[in-house]
């Protein structure tokens, strides 16, 4: 029971991090098209997302990896590498094809950004395990 616990506190850090990814991703690549102006509302927009995505991805992913994955370095490696995945749908979805070759954004930049919110949300996950106790 605490392992389901601490899958649903890790839906607001997952919410944040991965928030900020997307509203990253849009400051870095979206100022080429200058579509930053709208910050709040793509953010706004991206938490909705986020709030969606927990429970269809990470929720999962995060019960099996927190009941059987016992090593920090997998654990990191693991979230990343999703995480990474997750950044190539979100640019997918975010950019048509048209933009991408119209003003030359790069895919690698959005698997850089949500691959580090990956790796920071292991390093949050970790933490939240050690640190907080369930009854």
């Amino acid at each position: 029971m605490k392992t389901f616990y601490h899958c649903l506190i890790m839906w607001i850090p997952f919410g944040l991090l991965f928030s900020f990814a997307a509203f990253g991703l849009d400051v870095v690549e979206g100022n080429k098209i200058i579509t930053s102006g709208y910050a709040l509302i793509y953010l706004f927009v991206a938490a909705s997302f986020t709030f969606i995505l927990y429970p269809i991805s990470f929720l999962p992913l995060t019960f099996v990896v927190s009941k059987f994955v016992e090593s920090l370095l997998f654990r990191v490696v693991i979230f990343t590498c999703l995480s990474g995945v997750i950044g190539v749908f979100a640019f997918e979805k975010i950019y048509d094809f048209l933009f991408m070759e119209k003003y030359n954004f790069s895919i690698i930049t959005s698997i850089i950004i949500f691959g580090i919110t990956g790796t920071l949300y292991a390093l949050v996950e970790n933490s939240f395990k050690r640190n907080i106790k369930f009854v």
